[in-house]
């Protein structure tokens, strides 16, 4: 299974199947996945930045939001964490603050505070690195749409642990072969 196909698999089934995220549905068939095959973070960076200015300058309806993967970069959490600092740094020096904001997943991704094998992690935790570009306009908009949106992380630990490890391998078995499941290396 290819890395987009993975991605894709791992928000209809989780993100979208389980509730983690209520914003996430709406725009499902239009979820553009972009994935940086580069071994180079510099290559890395810049075909980001694209990816930012992409969206950015398309119509919201045509390219409301896209997930940028790195599968051979970034497996340390540490490197990744300081890498996405970097991008939003970025972001905002591209004049896309107030526009365009990036949430942070990672296979080891790790709540500060919680061990590390918690399932509460899981809603972080994705196959590959990755950043996911939002449209401020569009979070603003779902949330007006959602009752208790400050309630939905701990609605989303709750269901998570409630599943166990065990049951989001029965959800979605294909991340058993995938860095999910090995020992988270670092904390966030």
């Amino acid at each position: 299974m290819s890395p987009a196909e993975l991605t894709r698999l791992w928000v209809t089934r989780l993100v979208v199947g389980e509730g983690l995220c209520p914003f996430a549905h709406p725009v499902m068939s239009s979820l553009a996945i972009h994935v940086c095959d580069s071994d180079s973070l510099n290559q890395a960076t810049a075909e980001l930045m694209q990816l930012l200015t992409d969206v950015h300058e398309a119509d919201p309806q045509q390219l409301p939001t896209a997930l940028f993967v790195t599968p051979k970069l970034l497996q340390s959490f540490d490197e990744y964490w300081n890498w996405y600092l970097i991008c939003d740094e970025l972001l905002a020096q591209m004049g896309y603050e107030g526009e365009l904001q990036l949430a942070s997943f990672h296979p080891h991704y790790c709540f500060e505070g919680e061990a590390a094998d918690d399932p509460s992690n899981f809603s972080n935790r994705s196959p590959f690195p990755m950043l996911h570009i939002i449209r401020e306009a569009d979070i603003e908009q779902a949330l007006e749409s959602v009752a208790n949106p400050e309630k939905i992380p701990e609605r989303n630990q709750r269901h998570l642990r409630r599943l166990g490890l065990q049951g989001i391998l029965a959800i979605m078995p294909e991340l058993a072969d995938t860095q999910v499941f090995q020992q988270s290396e670092s904390s966030n």
